[in-house]
């Protein structure tokens, strides 16, 4: 374009510095201004094109920082999932050797605990040897009272009871038969004896080596034994018929008068579960602790603790709830109930 525009400004000098020039006129150039209008168009055209391009590289640098951003953003996350697992991995490796920590303390508890339990076996085992004596002169003294009643019209399955009983202490031999099972033996006997004729006068049967009695006597008043007893059967069967309430004020009553009796602990845990299906799950928990703390050599101990964890669960003690069932475990890893325990611990979590 500048060349065009030089030769056109020298034609002009040329015209007005001659006069011959100047009198004839200009050849025309047909042929210059189409010549330049199309160059000024093709770079016009070419401006379009380069504009069109840049705008289109800035859209391509546009996308591709969208996508280096999304890119990020992924990595970003990738590594948060990444520490997130290394976390939960870790902490979960922590718990297993915890664990198997606590694992290896528990068998060494429980090695303790069998082997303490041999212990007091060797000393039952060698207590019924030195009441061998005593338990013979027992059996001889029962079978002969057995008889005596067989032969007075007792009551037939209660017979057959007792002489099962019997039979099964005879097999297991006088040492090994304890004092306890053959003193509740000599307790029903008696029970039996005194049914077996039911005028209010019987014939006394005296042991044997007894003196003579005389024919006829007045029976004898029922002792306290034979009372707890029935007071604890009466409790006890309101108790399996669903008067919980009943039970509740029966047993009450039994731990009232009888304090000291042997069946004092199958009391207090009964009264617990009475509470405990009134859903009066505060007085069950008390009764069912005072269990733990005063009888916690019973074999009801199991069984209570795990009514006591449910009555803790049930009161929004969840934290109590799992202390009891993970010490029925630790203690009592061996029963039914320690069993329960361990499935209920997986509900509670």
């Amino acid at each position: 374009m500048l060349r065009v525009s030089s030769t056109a400004s020298l034609a002009l000098l040329l015209a007005v510095s001659s006069p011959a020039w100047a009198q004839q006129p200009a050849a025309p150039k047909p042929a210059a201004v189409p010549s330049e209008n199309r160059v000024l168009l093709d770079l016009s055209g070419q401006i379009d094109a380069l504009g069109r391009q840049v705008r289109e590289l800035r859209g391509a640098i546009e996308e591709t920082g969208n996508r280096v951003e999304v890119f990020k953003d992924r990595q970003d996350k990738s590594e948060r999932r990444q520490s997130d697992l290394y976390n939960d991995l870790d902490g979960r490796a922590r718990r297993i050797e915890q664990l198997a920590k606590e694992d290896a303390e528990a068998r060494k508890k429980l090695a303790a605990q069998l082997a303490e339990v041999e212990g007091r076996l060797k000393k039952l085992e060698a207590a019924a040897q030195a009441a061998s004596p005593a338990s013979a002169q027992q059996f001889s003294d029962l079978d002969a009272r057995l008889k005596k009643l067989e032969g007075a019209g007792g009551s037939t399955n209660a017979v057959v009871d007792i002489d099962a009983r019997l039979k099964k202490l005879e097999a297991a031999g006088g040492a090994a038969a304890s004092l306890s099972q053959l003193g509740e033996l000599d307790l029903r006997l008696r029970k039996l004896e005194s049914a077996a004729i039911p005028s209010p006068v019987i014939a006394a049967v005296p042991p044997p080596g007894a003196a003579s009695a005389p024919a006829s006597v007045t029976a004898p008043p029922v002792r306290e034994s034979e009372a707890a007893r029935m007071a604890y059967d009466a409790a006890l069967a309101k108790h399996r018929a669903g008067d919980s309430q009943g039970a509740v004020n029966d047993f009450d009553a039994f731990l009232s008068t009888y304090k000291l009796h042997e069946l004092t602990p199958n009391a207090q845990y009964w009264l617990g579960e009475a509470y405990f299906r009134l859903k009066k799950y505060p007085n069950a928990i008390a009764a069912l602790q005072k269990l733990l703390v005063s009888y916690p050599e019973t074999n009801k101990v199991p069984d209570a603790m795990v009514v006591l964890a449910n009555a803790q669960s049930e009161s929004g003690d969840t934290v109590g709830a799992r202390r009891t069932l993970e010490e029925l475990i630790a203690k009592h890893p061996l029963t039914d109930a320690a069993e329960k325990a361990r499935q209920r611990l997986v509900r509670l979590k």
